[in-house]
């Protein structure tokens, strides 16, 4: 990458770091309690409920991914471009 290619990382790990990961915490936690719910929701009845195992087994694996893709996304905060790149790359592809 050049010089001038910019990283949202690179921006939160020079100045405003403990925030950045503060922020990025937040996001997944809510956004993995949002895959739990709808899992807990679909058990207790009030939504629509799983047509099979199928359905059920993609369910799991999604909060799965979403708790694997939140601790990268977690991981990436905190090892930024600057001081940490090979990690910060590895856990990128974790995320994705």
């Amino acid at each position: 990458m050049g010089e001038n290619c910019r990283f949202i990382s690179d921006i939160g790990a020079s100045r405003l770091k403990p925030l950045f990961i503060a922020g990025s915490t937040v996001t997944v936690v809510f956004l993995d309690l949002a895959f739990l719910s709808e899992r807990w929701l679909r058990h207790a009845g009030k939504l629509v409920p799983n047509k099979g195992r199928w359905d059920k087994a993609c369910s799991v694996l999604s909060i799965i991914f979403a708790i694997a893709g939140a601790a990268g996304v977690i991981l990436l905060s905190i090892f930024d471009t600057q001081r940490h790149g090979r990690l910060h790359n590895g856990f990128l592809a974790m995320f994705m």
